[in-house]
């Protein structure tokens, strides 16, 4: 993987890290899905790796790493979308004030740093204010405005970029997927590969939830309105891949309007969008994203699901209104 094709950033520090070279501490940034934990886990291999071109990906060491079986990898991770708490943070750094298991440097992983909590946030930042020798933090988040600033200010950032179309679609036809599927998938994901990988397991983009996607797309009076939202409200339990997806397709036309992403991608997509995604404000659009995020950050929350779906609905609504006057 030739990280330099991603963007600069990534480029400059793999270097670093394959000349043993790092700086303390790292915070990768990046909308989820763009490889920010395969990226660290390479840049761990490349610290680790015992061979000439580092990272080999086949030494003991790189085997290590990727089969979670290094010692001296520290990894802290809300899978389970919990709170990160401070107890596990400090468990973290008990490790790696003790001796290494081997004799060169010890990484730890964080992600997402925003599911710390401010006092585990707090815990760390002692960490990266008093450097531990031959210890590098690799810390991940997917939202910026949810770290702390005196955190991100002690590290190197480096920003995750959409992978651009050729190099993605390079990727996904090494790893074994068809042309067909991949050129299905390439237009839709915008340059996203966790998302291009969703789309090409059937089972987590079905055709309902294309559908669903097409739908709030198209929503341009009451009536259209409020039949997906009661629809919305009956499928409570499936709804967060579908928004998820709905969300998904609004960046895509975000990464249009702002010129990232060929309007071919929008191909798909309702016409009023496929124009809109070319003319509207970035900042509706940006609303628009926020405006589904919030409801699904809601919907987690317990929030009423009826008036947290029909708010949605309605904001969608109101702005294809506002787009149709637009384009008229």
């Amino acid at each position: 993987m030739q990280y330099e094709r991603l963007n600069a950033g990534t480029g400059i520090i793999f270097h670093q890290f394959q000349r043993q070279q790092p700086v303390h501490a790292y915070l990768l940034a990046g909308a989820r899905g763009l490889g920010k934990r395969t990226f660290a886990q390479v840049l761990a291999s490349a610290l680790f790796c015992t061979s000439e071109n580092k990272p080999c990906g086949h030494c003991e060491a790189c085997r290590r790493v990727f089969d979670g079986n290094e010692p001296d990898l520290i990894t802290l991770f809300a899978d389970d979308g919990k709170q990160i708490g401070v107890d596990r943070v400090r468990e973290v750094i008990e490790k790696i004030s003790q001796h290494a298991f081997g004799e060169g440097s010890r990484i730890v992983l964080i992600e997402p740093v925003e599911k710390m909590t401010v006092a585990a946030q707090n815990c760390l930042l002692k960490s990266l204010e008093e450097p531990i020798a031959n210890v590098v933090f690799l810390l991940m988040t997917h939202e910026m405005t949810a770290t702390l600033g005196t955190i991100a200010s002690r590290c190197v950032r480096v920003k995750m970029t959409p992978w651009p179309d050729e190099l993605l679609k390079e990727t996904l036809l090494n790893m074994g997927h068809s042309e067909a599927s991949v050129a299905s998938v390439l237009p839709r994901c915008g340059g996203n590969i966790g998302m291009a990988l969703d789309m090409l397991d059937e089972s987590k983009q079905d055709s309902e939830t294309q559908e669903f996607v097409q739908a709030a797309l198209s929503v341009t009076n009451d009536a259209a309105a409020v039949s997906l939202s009661t629809r919305m409200k009956e499928s409570r339990e499936t709804a967060d891949g579908s928004l998820a997806a709905l969300e998904q397709a609004i960046y895509q036309a975000l990464l249009v309007r702002t010129g990232r992403l060929d309007p071919s991608s929008l191909s798909g997509f309702p016409s009023l969008w496929q124009q809109a995604a070319q003319k509207a404000d970035v900042a509706d659009l940006n609303a628009l994203l926020t405006a589904v995020f919030e409801t699904r950050r809601r919907k987690a929350g317990q929030v009423n699901w009826q008036s947290n779906i029909d708010h949605l609905m309605m904001t969608l609504l109101e702005e294809h209104i506002k787009w149709q006057q637009l384009l008229a």
